[in-house]
């Protein structure tokens, strides 16, 4: 009976051991950014999922992270990109079990299009260089 128990104890705990991977993306925006607009930071903003699977470990999806971006922009009101993001997933390995988590953090922004100043350039407004050539005597 103490033989019993012992084994139980051992397999128990083997079935404990995990072992984790992470890897990561920095990415500049989430979303195209016009030229002639104004991005405002709105706040910073954390969103993550977590997925377990038996013997096949899960798979980042294209839904899966544009479902991850979508609930992190729920989180300020307005927000319609992220700017300065990470998007991290870590997976842990137990005998026969995954775990995915994924991690998506980075500022949320409000980008608002054709409202930025663009100056016109004229040749009236160009400054005149001035003339720098040698002179000559005579």
């Amino acid at each position: 009976m103490t033989r019993l128990f012992i084994i139980g104890l051992i397999t128990l705990a083997s079935l404990q051991v995990g072992c984790s991977t992470t890897r990561g993306t920095f990415q500049p925006n989430t979303h195209f950014a016009y030229p002639n607009s104004n991005v405002r930071p709105l706040g910073h903003i954390v969103a993550s999922t977590k997925e377990g699977s038996f013997i096949i470990p899960p798979e980042l999806t294209k839904e899966k992270a544009l479902k991850l971006v979508n609930d992190a922009l729920a989180q300020k009101p307005g927000a319609d990109m992220i700017v300065n993001y990470r998007l991290d997933t870590t997976y842990t390995l137990y005998p026969f079990y995954t775990v995915q988590e994924i991690k998506l953090e980075g500022t949320a922004a409000k980008m608002e299009v054709g409202e930025q100043a663009i100056g016109e350039t004229s040749k009236d407004s160009i400054p005149k260089a001035k003339d720098q050539s040698p002179k000559r005597k005579k």
